[in-house]
């Protein structure tokens, strides 16, 4: 029996190293100041057009379009999208575009048949957009003036198609953090980020804050178009581009971009409602055993720490420290702070009844409900973009 619980316990280690190890290392050394340091000075500078969809961000746009207007060393245009907003969010763009020629602005007022509003806005964008590069972001996202450039820098200098950067998160209460830390390290070990600058399809990703492409491959895609009913449109544009054969990145932003997610613990369960179930495909079957996986690797290393504390239990004392060390090391990077290591598996509970609140209330309701629109679940799993 020792050496069934000796056995089991290393396994398990051996599982989460294989899986936490490449992300932590990825996570902590790519960074773009580090990869972009070596590379040179861009003569001439492409044209960048940043495009900017927002709803109801009064509070927060402003801020956004002044971060991207102050940027250095890059030649930039601002396209800001306004999509059908009930605030002060379409005003204040237009004031802006009043004293700033590269920002220009668009107000959808209706969205039309067969699209998701996000989508929708961001192909607006992306049509009159006349950069070499399109920057899709988020309307409350605060960019260092050096990010675009060396983000440019970087992408011409290694060729690469689809740049994405690993936004820092503002910090802000402790419980917030530790979520927000905890669905980072999801998502880190989830895509195989340590795959994705190889040519291995499966291994994509999409970060909403922060995709930079190259607008012809963006164009030869076919954009937005065959994701126009996707939730997750920032993933599945990164499966979009690698599927076709374009060359994919992910870098560590740093201080470079930054935003506060959610302003709440509960918001950040809120903030999952229309994504976690679309993650996998609208699937009970998935969710099941995803959750039972992640179960049976969580919860293990605790009681048999607690009820064999002697040599049988090493193998599983050392997933523990793995899995608290790795949370901590991204806590750190990802802005979220090293004090939320203690609460790692509160963390994770945490995480788990968001994917499955989102789940119930998306089955219970028929759909989607998001910013006052209503995406029947039938329709949405029939537009699935596999």
């Amino acid at each position: 029996m020792s050496e069934v619980i000796e056995t089991v316990g290393w396994l398990i280690f051996a599982i989460w190293a294989a899986v936490l190890l490449p992300s932590a290392v990825t996570m902590s050394c790519r960074t773009l100041r580090r990869h972009s340091a070596r590379l040179p000075e861009l003569e001439p500078r492409p044209l960048v057009s940043v495009i900017v969809p927002a709803r109801d961000e009064g509070k927060k746009i402003e801020r956004t379009l002044r971060s991207l207007l102050a940027s250095e060393g890059v030649h930039l245009e601002v396209i800001a999208v306004d999509d059908r907003s009930q605030d002060e969010t379409g005003a204040v763009m237009d004031r802006m575009a009043e004293t700033d020629a590269r920002l220009r602005v668009f107000h959808v007022t209706k969205l039309p048949e067969g699209w998701l509003g996000k989508n929708h806005a961001l192909h607006v964008g992306a049509q009159s957009a006349r950069g070499e590069y399109l920057l899709l972001t988020d309307g409350d996202v605060i960019f260092a003036p050096q990010a675009i450039g060396l983000s440019v820098r970087y992408a011409v200098g290694r060729k690469i198609d689809h740049l994405c950067l690993m936004p820092r998160m503002v910090r802000g209460g402790y419980w917030e953090n530790a979520l927000v830390t905890y669905f980072g390290v999801m998502f880190a070990a989830g895509t195989f980020c340590w795959l994705v600058p190889t040519p291995c399809k499966r291994a994509y990703v999409g970060v909403g804050a922060f995709n930079l492409v190259r607008a012809e491959a963006y164009r030869q895609t076919g954009g937005h178009q065959p994701i126009r009913l996707d939730v997750l449109d920032d993933v599945k544009l990164g499966k979009l581009m690698k599927r076709t054969g374009f060359r994919q990145d992910l870098l560590s932003a740093d201080d470079l971009v930054q935003v506060r997610w959610q302003e709440s613990a509960w918001s950040v369960i809120r903030g999952l409602e229309k994504n976690a179930f679309a993650s996998v495909d609208y699937s009970l079957a998935k969710l099941a055993i995803l959750s039972l996986a992640g179960l049976a690797l969580l919860l293990p290393p605790y009681a048999a720490a607690w009820l064999w504390p002697d040599g049988r239990s090493l193998g599983f004392v050392a997933s523990l420290l793995l899995m608290h060390i790795v949370y901590a090391v991204l806590g750190h990077r990802l802005g979220g702070g090293w004090m939320v290591c203690p609460v790692l598996p509160l963390a994770a509970l945490g995480m788990l009844f968001a994917f499955w609140r989102s789940a119930w209330i998306t089955l219970r309701q028929g759909g989607v409900r998001w910013r006052e629109t209503f995406y029947p679940l039938e329709t949405l799993r029939r537009n699935l973009f596999r």
